[in-house]
């Protein structure tokens, strides 16, 4: 079991590293808005997965926060953007 949560945690890093190099290299604000709600839901998985190792029902509401926070903000910053209305 272990190595599954290795490799999770392995994986979640990944992307969110990914999502770093998105979020510096971006050419436009929605691409790094785009990066940064991928590495929050990264940090929402890296999250869980600690809970689902420690047995801990407190980091799942941490969880649930981040995520909140998360869903937040890019509906803030979608409400911001200039777009097409109809």
């Amino acid at each position: 079991m272990t190595v599954v949560f290795l490799i999770s945690a392995a994986l979640f890093a990944v992307g969110a590293v990914c999502a770093a190099v998105r979020l510096l290299r971006g050419p436009s604000v929605l691409d790094r808005a785009i990066a940064l709600d991928v590495i929050l839901a990264a940090a929402t998985g890296l999250i869980v997965l600690m809970a689902a190792i420690d047995r801990s029902t407190t980091a799942l509401v941490i969880a649930v926060v981040v995520a909140l926070l998360g869903f937040i903000g890019s509906a803030g910053l979608a409400k911001l953007l200039p777009g097409e209305r109809q």
